[in-house]
């Protein structure tokens, strides 16, 4: 992403802007000359936004005087923040990722922002459908709390008037799903998918889904939603087997059968529940590795524009990269 000034003389509002999406987001928009505020619920990630060149703002996206404020002057809002541990209640996920894309969609219209580009995700296509579906495609509700509040906070995105981006799975280094955790998992010897593996993962590098994320600003019709992944053909199990050789993290991936897997994962959240913390992985993350169909990116190509420049090749070969310097200490 090189600087062309594209969002010269922009102000943008960034919600969760101490995220690994978030602060890439953030700094593709200073690169290119906005005026960044970076919004987060905790201090604590004042560092991350500001190394981005965004001004930090503590703000809690479904605080209507907070949100207000954050987004007076603002020209375009990336909306980013959403909801997402495991374990949590239903109640949580609704007040964050439906709540606060309510909130921050009704003072972005009080402010008079133009543009408002709302971070969806392929998961509101659910993973049971074997075909290759589109941005027409009815969106799903299985019981899932973050799967079926992203679904209902895109509808809500779309009725508001914002151009909703739908990432596949977003890897690179620093990504705590793609990266960071199966790498620590594999080192603990716990890193397992369901067998026989063939499920299919729909990648897409930070770097490009930021790049989909400013078209959407620049060129997306407000209501519309656009799927963003590389259009590789990789299965989860081949994506894990070739992240743990880039890395050389040591550790390994298991291909394990669902029923137990499912009840490892059981047993494992209600040990953590029993020790008053909420579980770090439930029975639903085994969920998101085991999609069944496919998810067109033809309109964010035909409308936007938008193709992917880096290879799953090469984006793994900069996570070993990075993996390397982060072993010897000189990156966090």
């Amino acid at each position: 992403m090189d600087p062309n000034g594209r969002f010269e003389g922009w102000e943008a509002v960034v919600t969760g802007a101490g995220g690994f999406i978030g602060a890439t987001i953030c700094r593709a928009l200073v690169a290119e000359g906005a005026a960044v505020r970076g919004v987060e619920i905790s201090p604590v990630a004042r560092e991350v936004v500001e190394a981005t060149g965004a001004t930090f703002v503590a703000g809690d996206v479904t605080d209507p005087a907070g949100m207000r404020s954050a987004l007076t002057g603002a020209r375009a809002v990336f909306h980013t923040a959403a909801f997402i541990h495991e374990g949590a209640q239903m109640d949580q996920f609704v007040a964050l990722n439906v709540g606060g894309t309510v909130n921050l969609l009704n003072r972005a219209a009080e402010a008079g922002v133009e543009r408002f580009v709302h971070l969806s995700s392929v998961v509101v296509y659910g993973y049971e459908d074997e075909s290759t579906q589109d941005e027409d495609a009815p969106l799903r509700t299985v019981g899932i709390p973050y799967l079926d509040t992203k679904s209902a906070s895109d509808r809500v995105a779309r009725r508001g008037g914002a151009i909703v981006i739908r990432p596949g799975d977003v890897y690179g280094p620093g990504s705590v799903p793609w990266t960071v955790r199966p790498l620590q998992l594999a080192r603990e010897g716990r890193l397992a998918i369901p067998a026989p593996g063939t499920a299919r993962m729909l990648p897409i590098f930070v770097d490009d889904l930021v790049e989909a994320v400013l078209l959407g600003a620049l060129k997306g019709e407000p209501g519309r939603a656009y799927a963003a992944w590389s259009g590789e053909d990789v299965s989860f199990r081949d994506y894990f087997e070739r992240l743990l050789a880039s890395a050389s993290d040591g550790g390994r991936l298991r291909v394990l059968p669902a029923p137990i897997l499912q009840a490892a994962s059981a047993l494992s959240a209600a040990a953590a529940r029993a020790r008053g913390v909420a579980p770090e992985l439930g029975p639903n993350a085994l969920t998101f590795v085991d999609r069944r169909g496919s998810v067109s990116n033809e309109r964010i190509r035909r409308e936007l524009g938008w193709s992917p420049l880096v290879s799953l090749d090469e984006g793994l070969e900069r996570i070993g990269s990075w993996a390397a310097r982060r072993a010897a200490g000189s990156s966090p």
